[in-house]
């Protein structure tokens, strides 16, 4: 393994839009011999704990979930992100409480997560690296032409407002556009570390060169 995984205490947490690396990269952060801590996973495992839910699959807590214009949405959005502060909570104390020096650990955080209340933020702060993987006005392009070509269930947080009689594909095709500006900038806000899209989506860029690219910003805990 690379010199500085060996000897480097390392806690990151991935935040990023969806579709943007996040999993991928935590992947291969678990590969190189990292503890993964998937908030998807831990927040559908509370979800299917309340509601009636068929899987703990991204797709299925999303059907569940709905489009923001679906009568129920509003709803269900405040429990996912009920669920989600939960989570953020347990793992920040977590491991702030029982890190140990030498443990290697990335959490994935969802993309939804600067929504969470300021304290459990901060807490996160503390406790790991917040690594931003950035997009660029290229990757917005993509990220908002993939979501159009199939429309999935978001967190929206209050930016879905749709015009009057303006029809929901037109409305989220011009919402979404606005909540990766305004995501872009809160991940910005609560990250160590930003990497941009051109470095974190190199194939070649390696897991040792992702570590010491974080490792060189020293306002991030150790």
């Amino acid at each position: 393994m690379a010199r500085a995984l060996k000897e480097t205490r390392v806690v990151l947490a991935l935040i990023g839009m969806s579709g943007i690396g996040k999993t991928a990269w935590a992947g291969r952060l678990a590969d190189a011999g990292f503890a993964c801590l998937p908030c998807d996973d831990l927040i559908a495992a509370r979800l299917r704990a309340r509601f009636t839910i068929a899987s703990p699959s991204l797709y299925d807590v999303g059907a569940w979930m709905g489009m923001p214009h679906e009568a129920h949405f509003a709803e269900r959005e405040a429990a996912y992100l009920a669920c989600e502060a939960a989570v953020l909570r347990e793992i920040a104390g977590d491991v702030l409480e029982h890190h140990a020096p030498g443990r290697r650990l990335v959490i994935d955080l969802t993309g939804s997560a600067v929504y969470a209340d300021p304290a459990i933020l901060a807490a996160i702060r503390r406790a790991a690296t917040v690594v931003h993987l950035a997009a660029g006005p290229a990757h917005h392009r993509q990220l908002l032409q993939a979501y159009l070509a199939r429309p999935r269930p978001v967190v929206w947080n209050g930016v879905y407002r749709p015009e009057p009689n303006e029809p929901p594909d037109a409305a989220l095709a011009r919402c979404y556009g606005r909540l990766l500006a305004q995501r872009e900038v809160l991940y910005a806000a609560l990250s160590h570390v930003r990497l941009d899209a051109v470095v974190h989506s190199d194939p070649s860029f390696s897991v040792d060169a992702f570590v010491r690219a974080v490792n060189a910003h020293g306002d991030a805990p150790r």
